[in-house]
């Protein structure tokens, strides 16, 4: 049996993220309300599927 080889993606130029963004994604009160507005855009989805 011959195996395929695996399929490397090539990320050396890909953009890091600055300071500023790497902050954002770590603070968990952001985090938080994101999740929040997330949850709520579904609840709205779903009652509205409900009607």
């Amino acid at each position: 049996m011959s195996e395929t080889p695996a399929v490397v993606a090539d990320l050396s130029r890909s953009p890091l993220p600055t300071r500023v963004t790497l902050r954002r994604r770590q603070n968990v009160v952001l985090q938080f309300v994101r999740f929040v507005r997330f949850d709520l855009r579904i609840m709205r989805m779903v009652a509205k599927g409900h009607r």
